[in-house]
């Protein structure tokens, strides 16, 4: 008599499965499955009683985990957000001593909430990859079609994940593999069905919400104060969500004072420091009574959806029901930029500063404000002042002017890039005999430390977050915390007595 190896192989191996019954609930349809993956696996061989065995719900596919998702609600269609996931875990039936050759996989998704179909996924396909019983994937961006008879409850799905802190979701549809057999080749398998339901972590009403810093305060629209902030959004979820621009109805506990709004905000896990401009009505008594209060203690104000909070139709819905506090500090007391916005000062005479005053300035320049984007617009704005002054050299000389700001000075810079610029800056001349005397102090000081020490009087005009909004922001070191400046100087500044005239 003959025997096949091939067949003794696969008979050890069907019977290994079902001797692992005690390790994992075991059907006859789980057993089914799995005879037909060894089978494919040692043969080739996918029959058409094996297709039918893993379309069902619950057959191949156990559970999924989605450790990361992206929904974009920026799409003109409000009913079409897109979405992708760079981490989805499928648990699949567990077949000993197998591990199934999957490198790639599309998904047929259709999602659910409280028993209602909302929408449907559809995914290119993406690479995978299996270990034990564990199938790995992401997929790109693919839009969430939301059927036309779900709108309600698409809303009512936003505004869940956003008020509470998880919330679950059902999952079901199809799965499309490739595998490599090997000597067989590929092998695509379609349809391989899935139902599970997975627990999002949800928004939870931005509960923790956080005032970090006041960037300025803006009065240039009458009967109005717009405090421009910094606000850090702690995101719990594992979602990252692209919003576009949003609005609250903002209110303290004596009432109604304006509308707080972010633009094109990003919610991504963890942190997010965001610029927030708070429109204040300063014709309502609660904004004057927020306003006085602040000067001798905290003040909360509270942030609503209402019917405008956003453009999109969907999103606006949903997120209706969001509402969370948020406390100002007294005074803005205790709030401090995230580092310094300039370093590394420098002044270089130049061959005619003698006689025009123009000096040379280098100095770096980064963003203060927790990662947002800045632009210089004008270092010396119309109607200011903005000038360095001396400041630890000797008490003659304290207050003394060094140089003043011109509208030379230009750079852009990313929440964590930096910019070292050049540009020129003025001497307060022309000089008085009267004061050489000090410049001399300033002479010698700087050749024996290799630097001057100097604070700044300065209301910049910048942008940030790239909104387009001039700021005039204070970068003096007088009650903002900044540091003291040492500007280094070189021989070439010994020049500046020459600038003097002659006794």
């Amino acid at each position: 008599m003959k025997f096949s190896l091939k067949a003794v192989a696969l008979s050890a191996l069907v019977a290994s499965v079902a001797i692992a019954a005690p390790i994992e609930k075991r059907d006859a349809a789980s057993d089914r499955i799995a005879a037909c993956f060894v089978g494919l696996l040692f043969t080739g061989s996918w029959p058409g009683s094996c297709q039918a065995a893993v379309a069902v719900n619950l057959g191949l596919i156990k559970s999924i985990a989605i450790n990361q998702m992206t929904m974009d609600f920026t799409p003109s269609n409000a009913w079409a957000p897109l979405t992708s996931s760079n981490s989805l875990v499928a648990t699949m039936l567990s077949i000993p001593g197998i591990t199934l050759p999957i490198d790639t996989v599309r998904q047929h998704i259709i999602i659910s909430d409280n028993g209602v179909q909302i929408g449907n996924i559809d995914t290119p396909w993406s690479a995978a990859s299996v270990s034990g019983a564990a199938l790995t994937t992401s997929f790109s961006t693919s839009t969430l079609n939301v059927f036309s008879t779900s709108h309600t409850a698409f809303s009512g799905f936003i505004s869940a994940l956003s008020t509470s802190a998880t919330h679950p979701v059902g999952l079901q549809g199809s799965v499309d593999v490739q595998l490599n057999l090997g000597i067989f080749g590929r092998l695509t398998l379609s349809g391989i069905g899935f139902q599970t339901t997975v627990n999002f972590a949800g928004l939870n009403n931005l509960s923790a919400t956080k005032y970090v810093f006041l960037i300025d305060t803006d009065f240039n629209t009458p009967g109005f104060i717009i405090l421009g902030s910094v606000i850090n959004i702690p995101n719990p979820s594992k979602l990252t969500l692209n919003l576009g621009d949003v609005s609250f109805s903002t209110a303290t506990a004596n009432g109604y004072v304006g509308i707080s709004t972010v633009k094109n905000l990003l919610l991504t896990p963890g942190n997010n420091y965001v610029l927030s401009s708070t429109s204040m009505d300063l014709s309502i008594a609660a904004t004057t009574q927020f306003l006085n209060d602040l000067g001798t203690s905290d003040a909360t104000l509270t942030l609503t959806g209402f019917n405008a909070t956003s453009q999109d139709v969907a999103l606006n819905a949903g997120l209706a029901a969001v509402k969370t506090n948020m406390v100002v500090p007294m005074g803005f007391n205790g709030l401090t930029m995230s580092q310094a916005p300039y370093s590394n000062w420098s002044l270089k005479m130049l061959p005619s500063s003698t006689t025009d005053f123009n000096v040379q300035i280098t100095a770096t320049f980064q963003s203060p404000y927790y990662g947002l984007p800045i632009s210089m617009y004008a270092a010396e704005d119309v109607g200011q002042d903005n000038y360095a002054f001396l400041d630890g050299v000797s008490t003659d000389t304290n207050m003394l002017r060094l140089f003043n700001f011109q509208n030379t000075l230009a750079f852009n810079v990313t929440g964590t890039s930096s910019a070292t610029v050049t540009f020129n800056a003025s001497l307060p001349g022309p000089f008085q005999a009267a004061t050489k005397a000090k410049w001399q102090e300033l002479v010698t000081y700087g050749a024996a430390h290799g630097y001057i020490p100097i604070q700044f009087n300065w209301q910049a005009n910048i942008i940030v977050n790239n909104d387009g909004v001039q700021r005039l922001v204070d970068w003096g070191n007088t009650g903002t915390g900044l540091p003291d400046i040492h500007v280094a100087v070189g021989s070439d500044f010994a020049n500046v007595l020459n600038a003097f005239p002659s006794s």
